[in-house]
Formats: C-alpha cells, structure tokens, sequence
C-alpha cells in the first residue's frame, strides 16, 4: 500500500470546503493508496502529466511517484 500526501495549498483548500465536500473527496481519495494508477494521465493543459477524477463539485488532480501519491490541486467541476 502507498500513502497519499496533500500540498498545503491543496490542503487549506480542503479545510475552507463544506463538510459534504471533503468527506466526498476523502472517500475517492483514500482507494488512492491502494490503486494509485486508476485514473489516466493527461497530456495537455495546466495539470499536464497529472492525473484526476471528480469527487462532488470538485476535480482532485495528482502525480504518483513509486507508491506515494502527490495531491497537487483542486479545482471546481462546475461555477455555482
């Protein structure tokens, strides 16, 4: 099994979410650990050579380095 490790920007935006959101997010993330590949690699835009996936309102991108995921952003799925 790996470990999933947050940046602090990505971590403070966690903290400012409602509380529905980041359990949302912990849920997908936590099969991460087990399973960190899951999810394509993108080759294009801002998070190129990321991988993401879409936990309630929010897109989560990340990088797998050996057994350790990197969460490096979150960003909004949709404009309220």
């Amino acid at each position: 099994m790996g470990q999933v490790l947050w940046t602090g920007e990505a971590r403070a935006v966690l903290h400012e979410l409602p509380v529905r959101e980041p359990e949302q997010i912990a849920r997908k993330t936590a099969f991460l650990r087990r399973f960190p590949r899951m999810y394509p690699v993108m080759g294009k835009g801002r998070f190129r050579r990321h991988r993401r996936f879409l936990a309630g309102d929010w897109v989560v991108y990340y990088r797998v380095v050996g057994n350790t995921v990197y969460v490096r952003g979150l960003w909004p799925a949709r404009i309220p």
